[in-house]
């Protein structure tokens, strides 16, 4: 087993729209909704950090996690040289995943 390591998490900032594009579609549909989005895509990239090899390689060396209530998914890949994650999307399950070329 792999010797853990503090990784650093670096959220692009097209994930970052991502997330308040999301998060601003959720507070229209319900107010409030939209923090619980976020505080659910919050919890996610935690779980990312605490074990960034258990969440399965979906898109090339791309990993993808599942955040907790909400249809998305979170798309990372993990840079062990520079023991960093780098998040690259946060995307709807319904999205055609070919948008992260």
């Amino acid at each position: 087993m792999k010797s853990k390591k503090d990784y650093k998490v670096i959220i692009s900032d097209s994930a970052k729209v991502d997330i308040e594009e999301s998060a601003l579609w959720y507070n229209h549909k319900q107010k409030g909704l939209g923090k619980r989005f976020t505080q659910s895509i919050k919890d996610c990239i935690v779980s990312i950090k605490l074990q960034p090899e258990s969440f399965q390689i979906r898109y090339k060396n791309n990993r993808a996690a599942i955040p907790y209530k909400f249809p998305y998914l979170v798309i990372y890949y993990i840079d062990d040289n520079n023991e960093t994650i780098s998040i690259i999307a946060v995307f709807h399950s319904s999205q055609n995943p070919k948008r992260l070329r």
